[in-house]
């Protein structure tokens, strides 16, 4: 026992004699040993380890989200043809109306002149018409008088010429007062309807959305209608214009069921029906720029989707937003993984592919295998996918590597796209 413990003085005293050299050799030599040891001890391989989730058939639905105002399926604007002073109002706001109602006068002072005139013009012309016809007449009267005289020999040539040439004129004369009458006729018609147009009637049994004049006010028509008022024919049934992506709407069919919500009924879901998929699109852009790269822009095409919907109950208001859910296929019994099986791709994976692909952990594999899939339906959590895959098979969605046998510690690999 005394020598084990004498054994360590005596290397130290050892150690110690010797010279410098020899010192710092014995130091270096005990550096790298003990460095030697802790990395053997510690840095051994890495082993990688895989999360993975099991194949599943189960059901799955398409769903196309999109949003659109709340509309009535047929409105009017009710304008002014006629010029004047606002004389009169007889509606307002959310007022029902029947076709034919008084919704407004416009003052009928100075189409009224305008129809009196024509109605006068219009008499002149007529009397001017009956003139022309006593005269033509007469001239027609004397040019076959004088043709018989003529074939006698009773008169010159020259004489029938002056007679067959007042006939002419007389003709001429006669059609000009036509045309006269024809048009005062026109103008007297014109006057009569501007002289109406003054009484703004209903065109249809409704509701008053807007009222965009006041009392006193003065229009002016000229190359646009001014606009008095907004006529909704029937809230009870209202329709919902969705603007969908070019991407979603190949999905979309007449008589597909719309789930929505509005936020004034958060807690409610309603109901409507596709009536129409609008050929007409709309198309958009936008670009951005960041200092030092340049600057990207981007486009976007949109469809306007119908969709029926019962406001029986008049709950719903012209205008309201709705967030809308359209069911555009619903499969069941399908192959389902989870959508993070789709975006992995393991660490030694250094190839490109064309294809989609999902990676599976065969029983008793140490590594995945990729295999091919086509993509179906995409949904929130799980996408359908069909090609070399079967029920409970295991496919890979996380890696994980082992970085310290001895601690358990294991640093995840984010995942890579496949």
């Amino acid at each position: 026992m005394k020598k084990i413990l004498h054994f360590p003085v005596a290397c130290w005293k050892w150690f110690v004699q010797k010279n410098i050299f020899i010192k710092l050799l014995i130091v270096a030599v005990l550096i790298g040993g003990g460095w030697f040891a802790w990395s053997r001890l510690h840095n051994r391989p890495s082993i990688l380890q895989y999360d993975t989730a099991q194949v599943e058939k189960g059901d799955i639905t398409d769903v196309v989200e999109a949003s659109g105002p709340l509309a009535p399926i047929t409105t009017t604007q009710v304008g002014a043809l006629v010029s004047g002073e606002v004389l009169k109002i007889y509606v307002d706001y959310n007022s029902r109306v029947k076709k034919g109602d008084l919704l407004a006068e416009i003052d009928p002072t100075q189409v009224q002149a305008d129809y009196d005139q024509a109605k006068a013009t219009l008499s002149s012309a007529k009397e001017s018409l009956e003139s022309a016809k006593m005269s033509y007449h007469l001239a027609q009267l004397n040019r076959d008088r004088y043709k018989d005289l003529y074939a006698k020999n009773y008169v010159s040539k020259s004489s029938l010429e002056e007679y067959e040439l007042a006939y002419v004129n007389a003709k001429s004369s006669l059609n000009s007062a036509e045309s006269s009458v024809i048009q005062a006729q026109a103008q007297l018609d014109r006057a009569k309807k501007d002289l109406s147009n003054t009484k703004i009637v209903a065109p249809y049994d409704g509701i008053v959305l807007t009222k965009l004049v006041s009392e006193g006010q003065s229009l002016t028509s000229g190359y646009s209608t001014p606009e008095m008022f907004t006529l909704a024919q029937d809230l009870t049934k209202m329709q919902i214009e969705a603007k969908v992506s070019e991407a979603d709407v190949v999905k979309i069919t007449a008589g597909l069921v719309a789930d929505f919500t509005l936020d004034g009924y958060p807690d409610q879901t309603f109901h409507g029906t596709v009536r129409q998929v609008r050929t007409n699109y709309s198309s958009s852009s936008s670009s951005s720029s960041s200092s030092g790269y340049g600057s990207s822009s981007s486009s976007s095409t949109t469809y306007t989707v119908v969709i029926d919907v019962d406001n029986t109950a008049g709950k719903f208001m012209p205008g309201m937003t709705a967030t809308i859910s359209i069911k555009a296929q619903d499969k069941k019994g399908v192959l389902l993984v989870p959508n993070e099986a789709l975006r992995f791709s393991p660490s030694f994976n250094m190839e490109k592919f064309n294809d989609t692909g999902v990676w599976i952990l065969d029983k008793g594999a140490m590594q995945p295998r990729r295999v091919s899939v086509k993509m179906g339906i995409i949904g929130d959590n799980k996408t359908e996918v069909s090609g070399e895959l079967t029920e409970n098979d295991r496919v890979v969605i996380w890696e994980a590597v082992e970085t310290n046998i001895s601690s358990g510690f294991f640093m995840p690999r984010p995942p890579r796209r496949r």
